[in-house]
């Protein structure tokens, strides 16, 4: 059962550092490419039929690329930064959830009897 956990928890650990390592890529992407985001949004289909239900959607979701495009530069500039803090407190987390698990099947396994034998 503690080579279940451990394997588990090492497995975890290892898509964890991959799943950082893609955060650290995506960040680092030049937010730029939310520019083509406003051609879209005005070539979207059917959208008077968005604007009857949705008003002023298409200046929202300006506001939103915007907004997202200065959230993305700051981040970006600080991308190993936040990848390697985000990546510790995951790595963190599953190993205490390892040794938690591993004390508890250690408190709750069944202790071998001890037989004293009188001579």
């Amino acid at each position: 059962m503690l080579a279940l956990i451990w394997i588990v928890t090492l497995i975890g650990l290892a898509v964890w550092s991959l799943a950082a390592w893609g955060l650290h890529s995506l960040l680092s992407v030049d937010p730029q490419w939310l520019d083509d985001v406003d051609t879209l949004i005005r070539n979207v289909p059917w959208a008077e039929a968005v604007e009857r239900w949705f008003p002023g959607w298409r200046e929202m979701l300006g506001v939103a690329t915007d907004l997202a495009q200065l959230v993305l530069g700051w981040v970006g500039n600080n991308a190993p930064l936040v990848a390697w803090i985000v990546w510790g407190i995951g790595a963190l987390a599953l190993l205490g959830v390892g040794v938690v698990l591993t004390l508890i099947v250690c408190l709750l396994r069944d202790k071998p009897a001890v037989t004293h034998q009188i001579a």
